[in-house]
């Protein structure tokens, strides 16, 4: 069962009282906690906590009182940490580690630090659950307090931070104090997360990034999440559980809120459902492609939509679907694949140090014969009328094909390998108009893929300015020339 559909069951399966966002990718590593239980909040004495939230109020049933994130918080800290992956993290704040096991399953370089780890209990519980998670050896947990320690582990280790996550000490002045000192060993792109706004006294910290001019945000959460990025990274976008009646205190007014429509969140899941047997995709890229398309189309930006890499179809049956929704103008989509399998790789298509033949994702892989995939899904979605298969390699169909496909407004290049990917832009870049948008989904994944993209960017001088999608997929704006 691979990533995806398990993903697919695990939101299928979310316990009454659990939320997470359309557009993000699921995590559950809780059989990793094997005490943290649902608890009710009047467990809690805390002035802070947002009992009329109805979401489950997740606690180690050792220590009943402290929360921790809630389901659909872990999922913002996760999906915002999959765009760092292999980059250096650090949490303010631990507890028994259930915000640092999401933070480590997104792949980044995680340094933690808690006075809490000097307690031996704690310290092995938190361990334990970690290497539980598989994750162990990706973490580093210091004893102490911030901001001095992290004063003191930033010099002693020579470091700065891309990605930041603050939930420490809740009295003032700590929240500030951690803010002060986040920002002084954050890298030029970084992005700081916070949990528990709905205290005046942490939502000083990001009151503190605001004045000092970075971008700002909340979360509508249990407790209130608040982001604050600057340089090229931007926060991912949260749709707050519609069934709920939200309100901001007072002191988060002069703050904006990520919220997607009702409508857009549930016509997107309503395509995920119909495509999920369809593709390989994590939910978090095919949102990805569902709002780049939407926006080509809505800005009426002229050119045809195509995919090169199919497989089954679904991320091409997603994307006609968004033509067919919102185009302003008659497009088609063009879907490029082999549709019998892999070609063979070159010697730089590696994954983690391993060989594409080697990975289970090699040559001859990924067979998808049409009338059973593509044609059917796109028959499902009623899309069958725009969308144009091209069966063959890309070295052959794409310079065959290029004169019928004209201008391109969105390309999605899904082509794993590094010849394949250099196939792709060597023939159909120039066709890629300005303001259309290119999707690379491999860039994280394969090093052929990141290879071929970068060797590009030498080949005609320029500078793509990518932006991360989650560990793999970037996407990036074609300039006017």
């Amino acid at each position: 069962m691979n990533k995806e559909t398990v993903e697919f069951i695990d939101r299928a399966l979310l316990a009454n009282g659990d939320y997470v966002s359309p557009g993000f990718e699921i995590i559950k590593p809780d059989k990793c906690f094997p005490n943290m239980i649902v608890a009710d909040t009047s467990a809690s004495n805390w002035p802070d906590i947002r009992r009329e939230i109805n979401h489950n109020w997740y606690v180690d049933k050792r220590e009943p009182y402290v929360g921790f994130l809630s389901r659909d918080e872990v999922h913002i800290v996760y999906n915002n940490a999959l765009k760092f992956r292999d980059k250096k993290a650090l949490a303010i704040g631990c507890w028994y580690g259930w915000s640092a096991c999401a933070l480590a399953l997104a792949g980044v370089e995680l340094d933690v630090i808690d006075p809490l780890l000097a307690k031996e209990d704690i310290y092995e519980s938190v361990a334990n659950s970690l290497r539980s998670a598989g994750v162990l050896d990706s973490v580093n947990l210091v004893s102490g307090y911030s901001p001095q320690k992290v004063e003191e582990l930033a010099e002693k280790l020579q470091r700065k931070w891309s990605l930041l996550f603050i939930d420490g000490c809740h009295e003032a002045p700590s929240p500030l104090h951690d803010a002060i000192i986040c920002e002084k060993f954050a890298e030029a792109d970084a992005l700081i997360l916070f949990h528990d706004l709905n205290s005046p006294e942490v939502a000083e910290g990001l009151d503190y990034f605001k004045q000092k001019g970075w971008n700002t945000m909340v979360y509508q959460t249990r407790q209130i999440m608040g982001v604050a990025w600057r340089g090229n990274i931007d926060p991912v976008p949260h749709q707050p559980d519609p069934k709920i009646n939200w309100h901001l205190p007072e002191h988060l007014q002069n703050y904006s809120v990520s919220e997607l429509s009702t409508d857009t969140a549930n016509e997107f899941m309503e395509i995920v459902a119909a495509v999920r047997p369809y593709t390989l995709l994590g939910e978090i890229r095919l949102f990805s492609l569902y709002s780049l398309a939407k926006k080509v189309c809505l800005e009426d930006i002229p050119g045809n939509f195509v995919e090169c890499g199919s497989y089954k179809g679904g991320s091409a049956a997603l994307l006609a679907s968004v033509i067919k929704r919102y185009s302003l103008r008659p497009r088609l989509l063009y879907a490029c694949d082999t549709f019998e399998g892999m070609p063979e790789p070159t010697e730089v298509d590696i994954y983690n140090g391993i060989p594409a033949n080697l990975t289970g994702f090699g040559v001859g892989t990924l067979k998808a014969p049409m009338a059973e995939n593509i044609e059917l899904v796109c028959q499902l979605l009623n899309v069958k009328d725009i969308v144009v298969p091209v069966k063959g390699l890309f070295a052959e169909t794409l310079p065959q094909y290029k004169s019928e496909i004209g201008s391109i407004a969105l390309l999605h290049a899904d082509g794993d390998w590094y010849e394949s990917t250099m196939d792709i832009f060597n023939t159909l870049y120039d066709s890629v108009v300005p303001n259309g948008i290119i999707q690379v989904d491999d860039y994280g994944h394969w090093d052929g893929c990141k290879k071929a993209l970068h060797d590009f960017e030498r080949l005609r001088g320029q500078k793509f300015n990518l932006n991360r999608i989650d560990y793999t997929a970037v996407w990036f704006k074609l300039p006017f020339n």
